[in-house]
């Protein structure tokens, strides 16, 4: 008997591409201009959250996002959300990211972008909502999760990737770069 399990997706692999533009620069809530250099390669796992505040699903694991930054800030590791436009996948309202971070006390970083520039950064193009991508504490972005997350599911990618490699080949919905 085959045992078919529908996991997330989770990649793990050698990524790249941020490495090769870490100044790119996005607007911050504070209406200010951020490198992305500010929040990689800091000495702390960095865990980008690409959301919607019109995305039920982004909406869904907002809590969990928070929970873990609230744990792990401190120590070993933090979030940074990038939100973009949905359905549109184009530029937020900044106004609207803004009062829903505060409505739900969200209170790691948020950066403003479209889908392209998004795209951009992370070296893939951006189709669906929510996307995690996991930055190593080198800056080196090792992994990217498709869908919901939750608390438990990014500790258990950060305390030892490659114990879950069950989630990053083949035999999940997606397979290795």
């Amino acid at each position: 008997m085959i045992k078919q399990i529908v996991l997330p997706l989770f990649i793990l692999s050698a990524i790249t591409s941020c490495s090769d533009n870490p100044e790119a620069t996005f607007k911050g809530l504070d209406g200010q201009d951020h490198s992305f250099s500010e929040y990689v390669d800091q000495g702390k796992w960095t865990i980008v959250n690409i959301w919607s505040t019109s995305c039920p699903y982004c909406r869904m694991e907002m809590p969990d996002l928070q929970d873990f930054h609230d744990a792990h800030k401190a120590t070993d590791a933090t979030v940074l959300g990038i939100a973009i436009d949905f359905p549109s996948f184009g530029y937020p309202d900044p106004q609207t990211v803004k009062d829903y971070t505060l409505d739900y006390f969200i209170d790691f970083p948020s950066l403003l972008a479209d889908a392209d520039q998004a795209s951009e950064l992370i070296g893939a193009q951006i189709t669906m909502l929510p996307i995690t991508f996991f930055y190593d504490p080198d800056g080196e972005m090792v992994g990217r999760w498709e869908g919901t997350i939750t608390q438990q599911e990014i500790e258990n990618v950060i305390i030892n990737p490659l114990e879950n490699s069950e989630l990053f080949g083949s035999g999940s919905r997606g397979a290795r770069n």
